[in-house]
């Protein structure tokens, strides 16, 4: 071997083997790292085998839709590890769709009458929203203003912002 061939061989050796140990570092020190960057909480069902989770507010609470035992589907609030259930409007289904720092919740739930109403869920009870055609809610701010959509006849549905006081029109569970 030339003396000038034998001074690339160490040169693309300690290449090779450099190439190698940062592959091995980025892929083994991805894995660790990665790894412990996250959690993972299972939050269940209402006795279902369904549920999705579709909002959370900065205390953690977290609200959606759950599959109940009988079949059905109702909103949810998850906090403090446990599932509540917001349950209707006196119809049979419901969904939690957001959630304020306050903890008020909005959504849509089944009424007695078989339409879904826009529904703002606190202190532990639901009350119809807007009372009247059918609507859903869909966010809720921290001043209390709600956003969603309303049918405003014939099929068509168009967004609204809610500003004001909620009647308690419940029609009960």
């Amino acid at each position: 071997m030339k003396a000038k061939d034998h001074n690339k061989l160490p040169f693309v050796s300690f290449f090779t083997l450099t190439f190698a140990i940062l592959v091995l570092v980025a892929v083994t020190g991805a894995r660790t790292f990665g790894a412990s960057l996250y959690s993972f909480t299972d939050l269940g069902t209402l006795g279902g085998t369904y549920s999705e989770a579709n909002d959370i507010n900065d205390s953690g609470q977290v609200v959606g839709i759950a599959g109940t035992a009988e079949g059905t589907y109702h909103g949810f609030l998850y906090s403090g590890g446990v599932m509540t259930d917001l349950g209707t409007l006196g119809g049979s289904q419901s969904m939690a769709r957001g959630i304020n720092a306050s903890g008020q919740i909005v959504g849509n739930a089944d009424t007695s009458g078989g339409t879904y109403h826009a529904f703002l869920y606190s202190g532990g009870n639901m009350s119809d929203l807007l009372g009247g055609p059918t609507s859903g809610a869909s966010g809720i701010n921290a001043s209390g203003q709600i956003v969603g959509s309303l049918d405003i006849g014939g099929g068509t549905y168009h967004g609204y912002l809610y500003s004001g006081r909620v009647e308690r029109r419940r029609e009960h569970d």
